[in-house]
C-alpha cells in the first residue's frame, strides 16, 4: 500500500519527519481517492501503534513515542482530507474520528479530541467507534453522565452482527465493558450505587460472552466481581470468581504476546484479601517486572506482612508458657492440631483454635476498586 512509503519516511526519524511526510504528499506524489484511502490506512496503522504504546509500553520515552505516533496518525488523516478535491462524507467522518482518537491519548488535548469526535458523529451519527471514543474522552474528564450516554448510544448502534465490524472500537463488547466501568464510577445514593454495580457486573459478563478472546473483557469482569464483593457485600466466592477472570485475562494476553501490569496489580489485591499471599507476591512481582513501580511497593508490603505473621506464629503470639497452656487446656474435646491435620491424621476431627492476638493491618480495604481511577485499558 501507498502508506508504506510514507512510513518509510517517518522511519527515518527526526523531529521533522512529519513535516517531510507532508511535503512529499503535497508535492503531488499522492492524489485522488486511492491516495485518500491509503492515507486512512496509514492513519489507522499509526493509531493502532498509539493504542499499543498506551496499553503495553512502559519505557521512559513512552510520552514521546505516543506523541510521535499521534502526530503521524493526525498527519495521515489530514492528508486523506486533502488528497481529493472534495472528500466524501465517509472519508471526512473517519478522518476526524481517527484524529480525535489519536489526540485523546495526549494530555491536554481532550477538548480538541471531543470537538473532532463530535464533528465525526455529525457527519456519521452511526459511527460506533466515534461514540466509544467520545465516551472515553468524557470519562477522562470525569463527566460520567455523558460517558454513559455515549457508551449506551454505541451499544444501541452496534447491532447483533459484531463479526462484520472492522475496527476493534466498533465491537459491542467494547461498549459493554466501558459501560460496566462507568456504571461503577457514578457517584450516587447507596441503593442506586448497589444497582449500578450489579448492572456493571452483568454488562461485563455480556462482554466476555460476545468476545471471549479479548483480555480486557476478562479483566473488566474480574474488577466487576471485586466491586460486587466490596460494594454489595457478596460472599468470598465473588473474589474467587475475580481470580478466575483474571487468569482468563492473563491467558488471553499471552496469546496476543502482551502483558498488562494493571491486571497483575488487581489480581494481587484480590489474592491479598483472600490471604493467598503466594499469588499476591507473584502478581506484584510480575507487575513490577512489566513496568509498574506500584508492584514493587505492594510486594514489599505483602512480604513484610508475611514475615510478621510467620514471626508471630513462630513465637506463639508472644504468649508465656503458662498462659498458652491455659488457653489450650480449655479447647473442646475431640479436636486436632494443625500438625495432625496436615499429616492427615485428624480422623475427620476439626481443628480447635482460640484467638490470642489480632494483627493490625490498618485500612487495607482496596481503594483501587474505585473505577474513577481505571478506565485505561487493563485497569478497568
Amino acid at each position: 500500500p501507498l502508506w508504506r512509503s510514507w512510513r518509510a519516511i517517518l522511519a527515518q526519524g527526526g523531529s521533522d519527519s512529519v513535516v517531510r511526510l507532508g511535503s512529499w504528499l503535497i508535492g503531488g506524489m499522492a492524489k485522488g481517492a486511492a491516495a485518500a484511502a491509503a492515507a486512512l490506512e496509514g492513519a489507522e496503522a499509526s493509531l493502532a501503534e498509539l493504542v499499543d504504546l498506551e496499553d503495553y509500553y512502559f519505557g521512559p520515552d513512552k510520552d514521546q513515542k505516543k506523541k510521535n505516533a499521534a502526530e503521524t496518525a493526525v498527519a495521515c488523516a489530514d492528508t486523506a482530507l486533502t488528497c481529493a478535491e472534495k472528500p466524501t462524507s465517509a472519508t471526512s467522518s473517519k478522518a476526524n474520528c481517527i484524529k480525535g482518537r489519536a489526540l485523546s491519548y495526549l494530555v491536554g488535548q481532550e477538548r480538541l479530541a471531543e470537538e473532532l469526535l463530535s464533528k465525526a458523529l455529525k457527519l456519521d451519527p452511526q459511527m460506533v467507534a466515534a461514540w466509544n471514543a467520545l465516551g472515553e474522552v468524557y470519562w477522562n474528564q470525569q463527566n460520567y453522565a455523558q460517558a454513559r450516554s455515549s457508551f449506551e448510544q454505541a451499544l444501541e448502534l452496534c447491532g447483533p452482527n459484531a463479526a462484520a465490524r472492522r475496527w476493534a472500537h466498533d465491537m459491542p463488547s467494547v461498549s459493554l465493558r466501558n459501560l460496566s466501568m462507568v456504571l461503577r464510577a457514578i457517584e450516587c445514593e447507596d441503593l442506586e450505587k448497589s444497582n449500578n454495580f450489579a448492572a456493571g457486573l452483568q454488562r461485563a459478563k455480556e462482554a466476555t460472552v460476545l468476545d471471549a478472546s479479548d483480555p480486557q473483557n476478562w479483566e473488566t469482569l474480574g474488577n466487576a466481581y471485586m466491586g460486587e464483593f466490596f460494594v454489595n457485600g457478596k460472599r468470598y466466592e465473588e473474589l474467587n470468581k475475580a481470580l478466575i477472570a483474571y487468569a482468563r485475562a492473563e491467558s488471553a494476553y499471552e496469546k496476543l504476546g502482551k502483558r498488562n501490569p494493571f491486571l497483575h496489580l488487581n489480581r494481587g489485591e484480590a489474592a491479598k484479601f483472600l490471604e493467598d499471599y503466594d499469588l499476591a507476591l507473584k502478581s506484584y512481582a510480575i507487575a513490577k517486572e512489566i513496568g509498574a513501580a506500584k508492584g514493587g511497593d505492594e510486594y514489599d508490603k505483602v512480604s513484610e506482612l508475611v514475615k510478621r505473621l510467620a514471626g508471630m506464629v513462630e513465637r506463639k503470639g508472644d504468649l508465656k508458657a503458662k498462659r498458652l497452656k491455659e488457653l489450650t487446656a480449655g479447647l473442646p474435646a475431640g479436636t486436632c492440631t494443625l500438625a495432625q491435620l496436615r499429616s492427615k491424621e485428624s480422623g475427620g476431627k476439626s481443628v480447635g483454635a482460640r484467638v490470642v492476638s489480632i494483627l493490625d493491618r490498618k485500612d487495607e480495604i482496596p481503594d483501587r476498586w474505585n473505577p474513577a481511577t481505571c478506565l485505561q485499558p487493563g485497569c478497568a
